[in-house]
This record gives structure tokens, C-alpha cells and sequence, in this order.
């Protein structure tokens, strides 16, 4: 019986899990190159259960022999396997701004931050005041030369990623990519972590100024989400109290019956 409510209350804990993970996608349907989230789940390794007390005294008539039977398997609920991330692209939106830039493909760009270096698909970047390209948060976006270097908001990107200022050519964008993006982990503001040389020189992509990637969050289909989500809780929920009043009555009622 207490096994039972261990299994009730991991299936709760899994689709709270579930509803943070969408609550999370929704809150960033408007952020700029966010990629969603899908929580996988699995059940736990299923156990046999076995007789325990099972004896066979046919070997020797003398000898008694433990023989225990299975009786099946057991399941011990369910657990959070992994969060996969979808990194298909999202739609492109026109802007007035130079600095917006988007990638398209499997691209991303480089970014200097004090923890290292991380990678980002957002694009809506800023000039600082002694004209250098970052991030919304400081942080210098990297090309083959270094911190990119603009001078102001007078710049152009072509489709390969170089930059020119004045009509002169002064850097192109580091861009790189992933053969595996499960090895990238998300580190908060857009960023993503990777493991060392997992990052190679992207080949298949092409870039575009005055354009940004949207978030690739479908609204529907994440309330849709939300509302199985909120009713396997609540049935499991329900469970939870079912067996904690069977059990009550158990030990209420049939006890005073003996």
C-alpha cells in the first residue's frame, strides 16, 4: 500500500516537472531565437517479485531447499529521463535595426561572457558606447578577429556573415555548429553551454540583417499541453487520496474488527 502511494506521487511530481518545463516555453514565446523544451519521462526498471517463502522438499527427504517463484514484475512509477530541446527554426521577422541579425541553419554565434565562452541563437544584439558588437546583456559577440568591432550603427552583414563599415570589409562572424545539439546545455538569457571541441566552423547556414528568428513556441500547442498535463495530476491526484482512504479504513475499521 505505501508502495502504491510512492507511485501515485511520482506520477504528480513528473507532471509538475511537465507544467514547468511548458510554463517555460510559453513565458519565452516572444524571446528571439528561444528554442522549446520537451520533457521525456520513462518509467523506472521494473522488478520481479518473488515468493519469498516458497519451499521444495523433493530433492532429499531429509533436505529442505528454499525454491522461490516469480510472481511478476513490479513498477515503481515514473521518473524525468532528459529535456529535449527543438532546435528548428523559427519564423523571420523584418526590423528596422542593423543589429538585428538572424541565422538560418545550424549556426551560432560565439559570445565572450565572464564564465566563457557560450553560444546563442538570439540576434537582436546591441553596439556599445566605444563601438563593439554584444549581446542584450554585455557580452561580446566573437568573429575571426576577435570582439567585432562596428564603430557605431553603420555597418552591413552579407549572407556569409561579413561585416563591412563604411563600405570596407572589417570581420566576419564565428559562427559554429553542432553535429550533436544534445550536447548543448542552456545556461539561461538565450545562452548555451557545450562540452569542449563538441563546437566545429558552421558550413550549411546563411545570415540576414535587419531580420530577426523568432521564438519557435507554438502557443496552441502548448496550452494543449498544459491542460493533459493538469488533468494526469489530477488523476493521479485522485489516486493518491483513494489509496491513503484505503488504507485508513484499514487500519481503522478492520483492525477494530479483529
Amino acid at each position: 500500500m505505501i508502495r502504491s502511494h510512492y507511485i501515485a506521487a511520482s506520477g504528480m511530481m513528473l507532471q509538475r516537472r511537465k507544467m514547468e518545463v511548458i510554463t517555460n516555453n510559453i513565458v519565452n514565446v516572444e524571446t528571439s531565437g528561444f528554442k522549446r523544451d520537451n520533457l521525456i519521462s520513462r518509467s523506472f526498471d521494473d522488478v520481479i517479485i518473488e515468493r519469498i517463502h516458497d519451499i521444495n522438499g523433493g530433492i532429499h527427504p531429509h533436505r529442505i531447499v528454499n525454491r522461490r517463484r516469480a510472481v511478476g514484475p513490479l513498477d515503481f512509477g515514473v521518473h524525468v529521463d532528459f529535456i529535449d530541446t527543438d532546435y528548428a527554426q523559427g519564423n523571420l521577422e523584418t526590423t528596422e535595426l542593423p543589429t538585428d541579425i538572424a541565422l538560418i541553419g545550424n549556426a551560432f554565434f560565439v559570445l565572450n561572457t565572464p564564465a566563457g565562452i557560450r553560444y546563442s541563437r538570439f540576434g537582436a544584439l546591441n553596439v556599445t558606447a566605444d563601438g563593439y558588437l554584444t549581446s542584450p546583456e554585455g557580452y561580446y559577440v566573437q568573429g575571426q578577429n576577435g570582439n567585432i568591432y562596428t564603430g557605431g550603427l553603420n555597418f552591413t552583414v552579407d549572407g556569409e556573415g561579413n561585416i563591412t563599415v563604411d563600405g570596407e570589409y572589417t570581420d566576419t562572424f564565428d559562427l559554429v555548429s553542432f553535429t550533436d545539439p544534445n550536447a548543448l546545455r542552456k545556461q539561461g538569457h538565450n545562452l548555451y553551454d557545450a562540452p569542449a571541441g563538441t563546437a566545429e566552423a558552421a558550413t550549411d547556414y546563411s545570415v540576414r540583417q535587419y531580420v530577426l528568428e523568432s521564438s519557435n513556441v507554438e502557443i496552441a500547442r502548448e496550452m494543449v499541453d498544459m491542460m493533459m498535463v493538469y488533468r494526469a495530476y489530477e488523476t493521479n491526484q485522485r489516486i493518491l487520496t483513494m489509496i491513503d482512504d484505503s488504507l485508513g479504513k484499514g487500519v481503522n475499521e478492520i483492525a477494530k474488527m479483529k
